[in-house]
């Protein structure tokens, strides 16, 4: 889906900061797959990502479903559920296959007894394709198409209240925050994405309505000033009472302060927006290739130095293979 929206006949705007929303989003949650065993304060800088990455991905999601489903009133339900699958799913089920594979040949290659392929049975597969290979990497495809599916089927409610702006906002931040705290680790997983993609559909729908506004404005450059201070106490504050809740400050204002189409564009960030989704799939396999390389299991512990190195390398690798990947694809068509 584009960065686009119809504010009236024959207008149209582009969201030019949510192209740099998405690439730091996917950079940080390399961090959060390299973060396995290393020292305590790269943990602290990987947490971070771990949640705020995936929220701003939801929430990003959210905000241009709701641009989706306002532009399709005319369209029946099941034909917006197909163009969401159509999206998501056929290069999920392409990459979790391929990662099932290549892991599993990896492990047969250097020394592990029986790959994950040896051991394939019913439930495995199942967790493969409902929730990512590995049974959790790449959870968030599967999770995010079931709950694009449940919004666009509520947001047929008839009942015009239960689908503005503010309801589905106030909705997300408390779906949010349930997620937050729940026990079980997949359901938190689910609740926690279904929430911040309801968020981002009321956001968008209040954004959009009164983009132009003079309060707005204002909000969006108080927005701007806040965004560095909350990250930095999100990190300090881990694990405190205030942690989940500067999650929903950091990526409001992020959203809020990149979410004004008068941003001007980027190739750099146009380039990273393009390929977040794609990183997201290629680095996994990268990863383990440099865990392989460096003899270290799992990204066994590793100083500060060596994990932003391995930071920088997997990320930058990944989009070297995407971007060449892309050129080919180019010049075959």
């Amino acid at each position: 889906m584009n960065s686009r929206e119809g504010n009236g006949p024959g207008e149209a705007a582009r969201y030019n900061g949510f192209d740099w929303l998405r690439g730091f989003a996917a950079l940080f949650i390399v961090a959060v797959h390299l973060s396995v065993g290393t020292t305590p304060a790269w943990t602290y800088i990987s947490t971070f990502g771990s949640d705020v990455g995936i929220e701003i991905f939801a929430a990003i999601s959210g905000f241009l479903l709701a641009i989706l489903i306002d532009k399709s009133r005319d369209r029946q339900i099941g034909h917006l559920i197909i163009h969401r699958a159509k999206r998501l799913l056929p290069t999920y089920l392409m990459w979790t296959a391929a990662y099932l594979v290549a892991l599993s040949l990896l492990d047969l290659a250097f020394g592990t007894p029986r790959g994950y392929l040896a051991g394939l049975s019913p439930c495995f597969i199942a967790k493969a394709v409902f929730r990512g290979s590995a049974e959790v990497h790449l959870w968030f495809v599967p999770c995010l198409f079931i709950a694009s599916a449940l919004l666009i089927i509520v947001d047929r409610i008839p009942w015009a209240k239960l689908r503005g702006g503010w309801a589905y906002l106030i909705g997300g931040v408390m779906i949010g925050f349930v997620g937050d705290y729940w026990e079980t680790r997949f359901v938190h997983y689910d609740v926690r994405l279904f929430g911040w993609l309801m968020f981002g559909m009321g956001l968008s729908r209040l954004v959009r309505r009164s983009h132009a506004s003079a309060a707005l404005q204002r909000i969006r450059r108080g927005a701007a000033l806040v965004v560095v201070p909350a990250m930095i106490a999100h990190v300090l504050l881990q694990n405190s009472i205030y942690w989940h809740a500067i999650d929903f400050i950091v990526v409001l204002t992020l959203l809020l302060a990149l979410s004004a189409p008068s941003i001007p564009s980027s190739r750099v960030a146009s380039f990273l927006s393009r390929t977040s989704l794609s990183v997201y799939y290629v680095h996994l396999l990268i990863a383990r290739l440099f865990s392989v390389a460096i003899r270290a299991n799992h990204l066994e512990p590793l100083n500060m130095v060596h994990s932003l190195g391995l930071w920088a390398l997997v990320w930058l690798t990944s989009l070297a293979i995407i971007a060449l990947w892309d050129v080919m694809r180019k010049r075959c068509a």
